[in-house]
């Protein structure tokens, strides 16, 4: 993840939309101070959708079943 401020997000605002075509992401601040995050549109699908923790679920579960064997 790359961090940017307001200012470079304005000046490069091109070159930084095809970085995220590209798969970059990006954290945008404000005075040192995190406001928003610029990533690609299937990343922001996965995580909005919930498949990142229903891996993770998945993952945890199996763990659980082979501790307990």
């Amino acid at each position: 993840m790359k961090n940017i401020n307001v200012n470079e997000l304005q000046n490069q605002i091109s070159k930084i939309l095809r970085e995220v075509e590209a798969g970059e992401v990006f954290q945008v601040s404000r005075y040192s101070r995190p406001i928003a995050y610029l990533l690609p549109s299937d990343k922001y699908q996965s995580a909005v959708s919930g498949e990142g923790c229903k891996k993770c679920v998945e993952d945890l579960r199996k763990i659980a079943k082979d501790i307990k064997r």
